[in-house]
């Protein structure tokens, strides 16, 4: 065979496969129109301001059901939504709407009213502040959320080290939380004392620590004694802080998607 012959030999194949893939564009556009009837859960960046001016960065994966239960996930000190990964997709699975944020001056949540608040510039001395006014950044996460359209009447606030002290202020003062989900939990993070927090949270909570935190592992004993309420203690062996839980216990994410599915099942009816 000649090079002209081979030349002419892959232009006419080449020619061939564009031929075959316009006539297979209409039956792929089909599938892709059934598959989104299906309304499996997707994910998209969004972004909301608080009330005093912090513009939040998060990722919200949304249910087909606009009434489905909700998971705000709150990460660890100096972390951001990203650690939530290997928890995302479970919850979704199991029917929540699931919104990651990045907590105030954090990842891309470091922006307010045009300035520049970076948690590496804030001395720890200071930080207790941003703890507490991380109940703006739950107040917002769910106005977010019920400004397009879907309910926050059953919410779980699902928070990290410190993200669990700004999950037990906001449960005070934020209508709709159900339930809480704390790993590595702290009594006095940054100098804010959460137990009186923990005492009047009336839902069911899950306090997750490792023994290997020590610190962490006393405080999650403590505030499991002080809750009222329904509360499930689970202490590990070993496993680290907070998030890094996932990895070497990766049965937890299944125990986290239960006890939250379990907490925001409808109240039965009385006779």
């Amino acid at each position: 065979m000649t090079g002209i012959s081979r030349i002419r030999e892959v232009e006419v194949s080449v020619r061939a496969f564009w031929l075959c893939l316009v006539l297979a564009l209409p039956a792929a556009l089909l599938v892709a129109a059934s598959a989104e009837k299906t309304r499996t859960p997707f994910s998209l960046p969004v972004s909301f301001e608080t009330s005093d001016g912090f513009t939040l960065k998060g990722d919200l994966t949304s249910s087909a059901d606009a009434n489905a239960p909700v998971a705000i996930l709150l990460h660890m000190y100096r972390s951001d939504r990203g650690a939530w990964a290997p928890l995302v997709p479970e919850l979704a699975a199991a029917g929540f709407t699931v919104l990651a944020i990045d907590q105030r001056s954090h990842g891309e949540s470091k922006w307010r009213r045009g300035e520049r608040v970076d948690v590496a510039a804030i001395p720890r001395a200071d930080f207790g502040e941003l703890v507490r006014d991380g109940v703006r950044d739950v107040k917002g996460a769910a106005g977010y959320l019920a400004r397009q359209g879907l309910a926050t009447d059953r919410i779980v606030l699902i928070g990290a080290s410190y993200g669990c002290s700004v999950s037990l202020l906001s449960a005070e003062q934020l209508d709709g939380v159900r339930a809480l989900v704390l790993l590595s939990p702290g009594t006095n993070y940054f100098g804010v004392d959460v137990l009186a927090a923990a005492s009047s949270f009336p839902g069911p909570l899950l306090v997750v620590a490792a023994e290997d935190d020590r610190q962490a592992a006393e405080s999650a004993r403590i505030v499991a004694a002080r809750h009222r309420g329904a509360d499930d203690l689970e202490i590990y062996r070993s496993g680290g802080h907070g998030t890094r839980l996932f990895g070497p216990r990766p049965q937890l994410k299944r125990r986290i998607v239960e006890f939250a599915a379990k907490a925001v099942e409808p109240v039965p009816s009385q006779p």
